[in-house]
């Protein structure tokens, strides 16, 4: 996978995932869960940074970070460097722990730092391991609903706030919203980058605009159909806007222009249904 330059700003917050070398596990029980939080608070303490979620899975950890004038690069490795030298010191080992560098994605805006906030903590709902975000123990969901912990560690008023003023409302209100969340609208980190490394695989992976015209054009022709046909057909319709949404990294509005002139919500309906 290509390496870009990390955007970073001293006042950004980032979507940040921690993942395992190899995608092996990082905590093997929670005794190393607790150790991680504890290295996160002590970090805080350091660095005066905000943390605004968390959710720690046994292979990967995702933590939502505003880094307060500080860099991004330097607090994840003190975070890094202080969990991986407990964690081979308690299990006897040598090499690496994590991947040889961290995900980030920079939140552009507050649409996206609530959507991204309810992905993280639907986390374990998307693995399976329990039904509603709260019932986790590892992660900030039960902060958000103001119950009591044994650390508090997140600071989640800022996105709280942007549900209302009053705080019980905004509780409630921000619960609903993580309930009913729907991973369609936007592109997060993946948890394992299954869906990535595929991409990369793939030989009909589209890496932009023009690849998704050929890419179209050749499934027309081999079908021998026309674009009347996508627009006629709501299941032919489907099928190739969810393959366009697998395939690529291709915004809605592009995928709806491909398949002949949809606009970015309809496209978003079509894969929601």
């Amino acid at each position: 996978m290509p390496r870009h330059s990390r955007v970073k700003g001293l006042e950004m917050t980032y979507h940040v995932m921690l993942r395992g070398n190899e995608k092996k596990d990082i905590f093997t029980n929670d005794s190393d869960k607790n150790r991680f939080l504890d290295i996160l608070i002590r970090m805080k303490n350091k660095y005066n940074f905000v943390l605004e979620a968390y959710c720690l899975m046994n292979n990967h950890v995702h933590l939502l970070i505003n880094g307060n004038n500080n860099d991004i690069s330097i607090l994840m490795k003190s975070i890094n460097v202080s969990y991986a030298n407990y964690f081979n010191k308690a299990y006897k080992r040598v090499g690496h722990l994590f991947q040889d560098r961290f995900l980030s994605q920079v939140v552009t805006d507050d649409k996206y730092l609530i959507s991204v906030s309810a992905y993280i903590h639907n986390n374990p709902v998307i693995a399976k391991i329990v039904e509603k975000p709260e019932a986790y123990e590892w992660s900030s969901m039960k902060e958000y609903m103001m119950k009591k912990v044994d650390r508090e560690i997140v600071d989640p008023q800022r996105i709280l706030e942007k549900f209302s003023s009053l705080l019980k409302e905004a509780v409630n209100c921000y619960y609903n919203y993580v309930g009913k969340f729907e991973e369609v609208d936007e592109k997060y980190i993946d948890i394992e980058e299954d869906r990535i490394q595929a991409r990369i695989k793939n030989q009909d992976y589209i890496e932009n605009f023009q690849d998704g015209k050929r890419v179209i054009n050749k499934q027309l022709e081999l079908r021998n159909i026309t674009l009347y046909n996508i627009k006629k057909d709501k299941s032919l319709r489907k099928e190739i806007m969810s393959f366009l949404r697998k395939n690529s990294g291709l915004t809605l509005s592009e995928i709806g222009e491909l398949c002949g002139g949809y606009s970015k919500s309809t496209v978003c309906i079509v894969l929601k249904n």
